[in-house]
């Protein structure tokens, strides 16, 4: 169940809780500047998992996309104990809910969906059904942004609730297999990916691993041999 707490840009509600802000992303980010083909549209964008809010203060940071629109959601009670964020109103609205709990016909309406470090958070069963379920739900002319380290990145929780452990590693081939539109890397071997509708033609592809010895010397190796250019600081596109 979701619980707003911003809207339009007001604290509405509020969680009570002794937790700190937590979940910054790795991820290639920039990448968030090359989806939209002009980003003096205005663009929606839904970011899941914002953590400590990196990705809409990039956003809202840049002239380009400064009058972007970002809505949140986190499944962690930290996260809404960020009160400096929200008085610098970098996130329009806000709710506290896991991911699987978001109304899959609210995906509609963003042009942009981020999935920044979220996806190996959660089993293989709800990885894989989320990402069906996003790609179904959204708009024809939207677009999934998503990363996840490339191998089996062990982390656990650091404060109770945080949702910060991993439970499953993606090969490159997975994500590749998506046929995306367009990637990045950061080290150590996290993959940016912007998927379009057309992926949810490959999404019995996408196959996650529980493998704990899927080290990120074996994920190195996939990603080679799929093909999968492993140049930090570099955009790749596809057809």
């Amino acid at each position: 169940m979701l619980r707003q707490v911003l809207k339009d840009y007001q604290q509405i509600d509020s969680i009570d809780t002794q937790l700190l802000p937590a979940g910054d992303s790795a991820s290639p980010k920039e990448l968030i500047f090359h989806i939209m083909q002009d980003n003096a549209a205005n663009v929606e964008v839904l970011d899941i998992g914002f953590g400590m809010g990196r990705l809409g203060e990039m956003i809202k940071s840049h002239p380009a996309t400064q009058h972007w629109s970002v809505d949140g959601v986190d499944g962690f009670e930290g996260a809404f104990a960020n009160q400096a964020l929200f008085e610098r109103k970098i996130y329009r609205n806000a709710w506290h809910g896991l991911a699987q709990s978001i109304p899959s016909d609210r995906f509609a309406q963003y042009n942009i969906i981020c999935l920044l470090d979220v996806i190996e958070h959660l089993n293989a069963e709800t990885a894989k059904w989320l990402l069906r379920t996003l790609l179904t739900s959204m708009g024809d002319n939207s677009f999934l942004f998503i990363s996840t380290p490339l191998w089996f990145y062990p982390q656990h929780s650091q404060q109770s609730g945080d949702l910060e452990e991993h439970l499953i590693g993606v090969p490159a081939s997975s994500m590749m297999a998506l046929v995306p539109m367009m990637y990045a890397v950061n080290p150590p071997l996290i993959g940016g990916f912007v998927l379009g509708k057309r992926s949810l033609d490959f999404i019995e592809f996408f196959q996650p691993t529980t493998d704990r010895n899927f080290s990120y010397q074996r994920g190195t190796m996939l990603a080679s041999a799929t093909g999968f250019q492993n140049v930090p600081g570099k955009l790749f596109t596809l057809m």
